[in-house]
């Protein structure tokens, strides 16, 4: 197919504000995804959005595998509930403890908006 551009699973975008630093997450207009590399603000990067990739978590959240998982794109990590402005992004690959510091996270790949 001529017009086939690739699978979408990793995608070149522009750093926002602040630039972005390789492992971690970003919203960058309704595209989640996880940065493969660092890069300054305006200058390109690669980003994950299908997959599985790990990510923080509170340490007080104990993760069921197969439980939703929302961004908070503020505080730069994954969390259990859908409050005001987090963006749902998957599911948790596996389980995690309340004490661990990252969880499992099998990324959608789909377009996201904060709720």
């Amino acid at each position: 197919m001529r017009n086939y551009v690739g699978s979408g699973d990793r995608v070149t975008l522009t750093a926002p504000a602040g630039g972005v630093l390789v492992g971690v997450g970003y919203v960058i207009g309704t595209i989640f995804c996880v940065a493969v590399d660092s890069a300054a603000v305006g200058r390109q990067f690669s980003g994950i959005r299908n997959g599985i990739v790990s990510l923080p978590k509170p340490t007080a959240t104990a993760i069921t595998e197969g439980q939703r998982l929302w961004w908070d794109n503020t505080l730069k990590r994954v969390e259990t509930s859908s409050l005001a402005g987090r963006f749902l992004i998957g599911a948790a690959g596996a389980a995690a403890a309340a004490n661990a510091t990252t969880v499992e996270v099998c990324l959608d790949g789909i377009n996201v908006v904060a709720v």
